[in-house]
């Protein structure tokens, strides 16, 4: 379909195509351990499954609620993919600590995990609901790279994570909505930080697609056009291979056609684009840049 927002790709997909199939070959996770926080509904669960299809090797289900998380586990494929489900906060460290004796080695680890205030206004927050955000979406980023890397395959591995396209735009078309979204752009800027200090792990932040969640419904946003919970599955195995390395340190969108991104990674890697800056930067005092005024 055309693209209903601004898009690097002419083509704009609402759900999975062949080219990120889990089943193909080309998109094989084959021998990998991946890790998916949130893992127990939604996106996570459906990731863990399209992991698990893929051929990982091994699929380390984290979450909160051990009920939900058993349930997306019986719902694995039986392919010899082991699983195993760890029942701990992504913003508790000793909980943590568990997961990274229980992966050992890992190739992927998708941050999913996140926490949506009531939305409301800043003043009439509730301090220690607004602040759970931060300690979901950026204080687990810190944990993460703290007790994992030094766990992680050292020739090539992939943090990925689910993050939301409302944090490009402007207060007034997501009201309420301030922890969840300066929490997710502070994310999305560690993830940068995270890919230029270690240069053989692959960072990249995700906008998943409008997908039917109870987040999305918690949100009070409405009215938009919906996608496939498996769209951001599929995108994030495709999105763990080595030919998606261009995107590194970038704020993508599961929607964006991997083929005709492909096509443009040469340009994409070379500049700044869809990483998370000002709004117009370098800018231009009288028509020249500020340097050469």
């Amino acid at each position: 379909m055309k693209p209903p927002f601004p898009s690097l790709t002419p083509t704009w997909h609402n759900d999975t195509y062949p080219s990120i199939d889990p089943r193909s070959a080309e998109n094989s996770q084959a021998g990998k351990t991946i890790i998916v926080t949130g893992a127990g509904s939604g996106i996570g669960r459906e990731t863990a499954i399209a992991f698990a299809i893929a051929g990982a090797k091994h699929v380390i289900l984290v979450g909160r609620t051990e009920s939900t998380l058993l349930e997306t586990e019986s719902q694995l494929p039986s392919n010899g993919c082991k699983s195993t489900v760890c029942v701990a906060s992504v913003s508790d460290a000793e909980q943590m600590k568990k997961v990274v004796e229980v992966a050992g080695t890992w190739d992927v680890f998708v941050l999913n995990a996140g926490h949506l205030p009531r939305p409301t206004s800043i003043v009439e927050a509730d301090i220690d609901d607004w602040w759970a955000s931060y300690e979901t979406n950026v204080k687990a980023l810190l944990l993460t790279a703290k007790l994992f890397l030094p766990t992680a395959n050292p020739s090539s591995a992939s943090l990925l994570g689910v993050n939301a396209g409302g944090i490009i735009l402007p207060p007034s078309n997501v009201v309420g909505l301030s922890a969840y979204m300066t929490s997710k752009i502070a994310q999305a800027k560690l993830m940068e930080w995270l890919a230029v200090e270690n240069p053989n792990l692959f960072t990249c932040s995700i906008q998943p697609g409008v997908v039917d969640t109870k987040m999305l419904r918690d949100s009070g946003l409405s009215g938009l056009p919906l996608d496939s919970v498996q769209l951001p599955a599929h995108f994030l195995v495709w999105l763990a291979q080595p030919k998606a390395r261009f995107l590194n340190g970038r704020f993508v969108w599961a929607n964006w056609d991997v083929d005709e991104l492909c096509e443009i990674g040469d340009e994409i890697e070379g500049s700044e684009i869809t990483r998370i800056t000002a709004s117009g930067w370098p800018y231009r005092y009288k028509g020249q840049q500020l340097d050469e005024a």
